[in-house]
């Protein structure tokens, strides 16, 4: 089970450790959702609707809202990196590393996709299903990842808000010499 090293941080500077999960959160639960159900009411358009002629919009605003966001992110986390406090570009890093899943779940899902398109093209009786089919599993592993993303981010905003950094993240990008880990127990260090 992973674990994390609490330190003495500043309320001002657990904010700003917190702001990457937010951001993530945000990202998550408003875009990637819209996403989805973007791309599920796609296959599920009648033709000759308002829905079908928008379709490849309402999938495609939400998706490069996303990506921006996740851009944005990346960004962020280097400017951190440099400029910032080492706690929050500590769950700069964080965050940014959780969205690899959200971009796996995005290539998985855009395999599924091609397979459906290339095994429509095979069968042209079977066009429609095999392709619909396929695009409604391919939102499984999307809305799989956000749901776990949703509960990782979660956690993050509780240890950024206790002032604590996952072990994993503190060897990739170890603390400044001057900041010292909390001692379990130590009455000095209790909030």
């Amino acid at each position: 089970m992973p674990t994390a090293m609490q330190f003495d941080i500043d309320a001002a500077t657990r904010r700003l450790g917190r702001a990457p999960h937010e951001l993530a959160m945000v990202n998550l639960l408003l875009f990637n959702l819209l996403f989805c159900m973007a791309v599920l009411a796609g296959t599920m358009a009648q033709r000759g609707s308002a829905l079908e002629h928008y379709k490849v919009w309402t999938i495609a605003i939400p998706l490069a809202l996303s990506l921006a966001v996740i851009a944005y992110s990346h960004w962020r986390a280097a400017q951190a990196k440099t400029h910032g406090p080492w706690f929050a570009a500590a769950h700069w890093s964080l965050a940014t590393g959780r969205y690899r899943i959200l971009l796996i779940a995005y290539l998985i899902g855009a395999a599924l996709v091609g397979l459906g398109w290339l095994l429509s093209l095979t069968n042209p009786k079977l066009q429609g299903l095999m392709f619909v089919a396929l695009v409604r599993v391919a939102v499984a592993p999307m809305l799989i990842s956000v749901m776990v993303l949703a509960v990782l981010e979660s956690s993050g905003l509780a240890q950024a808000g206790n002032g604590e950094v996952p072990d994993g993240v503190v060897k990739r990008l170890p603390p400044p010499a001057d900041l010292l880990p909390r001692t379990p127990g130590d009455p000095s260090t209790a909030d």
